[in-house]
């Protein structure tokens, strides 16, 4: 994280010094009850979640309880979260994690020593049981592909054998929650591969805060997706470029390792909650094509402003 360092350049400076810290004391604080005034709803709900069960403000704003409504809820949806793994002993996740793949140490199951893809995943499939918080697709099959470790870092090489294994096990939609900067032919080869063999890939578009939208979102056929918050603003950290969807990524309340949750933010939660739409999508319809997919994401799609910042706008289910 960058800091800003303040230097002692002479007795004539320090009333200015001492001015600009009142000033900059008097910001932060007030940002800072603002913030909590903001979160503070989410805390409670946090805090609650062992006795009784929440519908996510980013959940409500894909409008997924219409298709649970009409019996929709991503049953037999086979979904790939390639990311750092997943917690399957998680009390809102258990029941639906599948064996899936470590890429990082295949002989070892793909357990979540980070956190990052338990987040993923309860955005996506979080149970309807009564307590904690309901995913968008509480019935989907999640597969953890592990191909990051636990600093959240991996190689294209982890990436190119999970994208294989997931060919190889039929499964029908790819969420990845992670970028590079530069493109890489191998992985661009790769990821055309599993387009051709029909399954569909979500991915975030980075968070560089205004710069580049990275990779895997930039390929062709890859849904590329940014980060709103609950006023439909751009979030903070979202970048700019080939962005096709937006999807709430702002203080996003999702499971995380050990049976807890946390508010997060950034394009990785903007994601699943495609992934989890689509999953959605497939259930009502199976036979769906790629290119019937986004034809009917842009068909749900609220316009909210420029496309290289918002994309197609704010996919709602309907």
């Amino acid at each position: 994280m960058d800091q800003v360092y303040l230097k002692k350049k002479g007795k004539s400076n320090y009333r200015i010094i001492a001015d600009l810290f009142f000033i900059l004391f008097f910001l932060c604080a007030n940002f800072y009850c603002y913030k909590l005034e903001q979160s503070s709803t989410q805390a409670n709900n946090i805090n609650d979640l062992n006795s009784k069960q929440i519908i996510p403000w980013g959940v409500e704003a894909s409008n997924a309880p219409l298709y649970w409504s009409q019996g929709y809820t991503g049953e037999n949806i086979k979904i790939a979260v390639m990311d750092t793994g997943v917690d399957p002993s998680h009390p809102d996740l258990k029941g639906n994690i599948q064996e899936g793949f470590n890429a990082i140490n295949p002989n070892e199951p793909p357990l979540d020593d980070n956190g990052h893809g338990t987040l993923v995943t309860g955005i996506i499939s979080a149970l309807q049981n009564n307590f904690g918080i309901t995913g968008i697709a509480p019935d989907a099959e999640i597969y953890p592909v592990k191909v990051l470790d636990k600093y959240g870092e991996g190689d294209v090489t982890k990436v190119i054998q999970g994208i294989d294994w997931c060919i190889e096990h039929d499964i029908k939609l790819i969420n990845m929650s992670f970028a590079i900067k530069d493109d890489d032919v191998i992985l661009r080869k790769y990821i055309q591969r599993a387009i051709d063999a029909g399954i569909i890939i979500v991915s975030s578009g980075s968070n560089t805060a205004g710069g580049i939208v990275g990779y895997p979102a930039t390929y062709n056929g890859v849904i590329s997706v940014t980060s709103v918050d609950k006023n439909n603003r751009i979030g903070t950290s979202s970048p700019r470029g080939k962005v096709d969807f937006s999807a709430p990524g702002v203080d996003i309340i999702s499971t995380k390792p050990n049976g807890g949750y946390s508010i997060v933010s950034g394009t990785s939660f903007a994601a699943p909650h495609i992934t989890g739409v689509i999953a959605l999508m497939l259930d009502k319809n199976q036979d769906m094509t790629i290119n019937e997919v986004i034809a009917n994401l842009k068909l749900f799609s609220k316009h909210l402003g420029d496309p290289n910042i918002y994309g197609e706008g704010m996919v709602i289910l309907n």
